[in-house]
């Protein structure tokens, strides 16, 4: 079955360190973690008292993030909060220890961490009935039928699919391309309530780089 601590190391690359990006509504970030977003995570503390001993409390300069991020990067207590953050609300939410494929999860875990967990589910439930599991409800929603019909359908069409529709969603998202009103990929994204932004534009590249980097499943 997949394993959350397979995906973490891959998890923890694509978040990088510490980041502030003017124009990001995620504001502050540690290891992917928002701050606007998660205010009351515990990490906040470890990190504010980091900035404290050196000097930032004012606030940091993007020529500072590279000692505060090794200054947070040797704090275990600090690792340990990130990874059960992202365990506990990504992974486990998503019920990804009862899929067989790693891959096909991962896609899942990175998907829900990039946009949203109430997200991956209906996507996972669309690209099964594309794949002719056409009785499966698509109510967003990782259930038993859901769970049995993506480790019944082979692992590599699943992820071809998956993969297929977050790469669709990122251009979408980033204003990029759209698919014709009307089409089952159009209704799926009114769904997901997504909706374009040429602002958005910017973080394209680094969106597919995240949905390139897990490798595909066997054969």
């Amino acid at each position: 079955m997949a394993d959350f601590q397979k995906f973490y190391p891959r998890l923890l690359a694509a978040e990088g360190g510490y980041c502030h990006t003017p124009g990001d509504a995620g504001g502050e970030t540690w290891s992917g973690v928002a701050r606007a977003y998660h205010p009351n995570w515990p990490g906040w503390r470890l990190l504010d008292a980091a900035k404290a001993r050196l000097g930032l409390a004012g606030g940091v300069l993007p020529a500072q993030y590279p000692a505060l991020t090794k200054a947070l990067a040797a704090d275990g207590t600090l690792a340990a909060q990130v990874r059960a953050f992202y365990k506990a609300n990504y992974w486990d939410v998503l019920r990804l220890d009862e899929l067989r494929s790693q891959a096909v999860a991962e896609q899942l875990a990175d998907h829900g961490v990039n946009a949203g967990t109430g997200r991956p589910a209906r996507m996972l439930q669309y690209a099964l009935r594309q794949l002719g599991y056409t009785r499966l409800a698509e109510d967003g929603r990782l259930g038993p039928r859901t769970l049995a019909a993506a480790n019944e359908c082979p692992a590599p069409a699943l992820f071809r699919e998956v993969k297929a529709l977050r790469e669709a969603f990122y251009c979408y998202r980033a204003g990029t391309t759209a698919p014709a009103p009307g089409t089952p990929l159009h209704g799926l994204f009114q769904r997901l309530l997504l909706r374009p932004d040429v602002q958005q534009a910017r973080f394209l590249k680094s969106w597919l780089a995240r949905v390139a980097a897990i490798p595909a499943p066997a054969a």
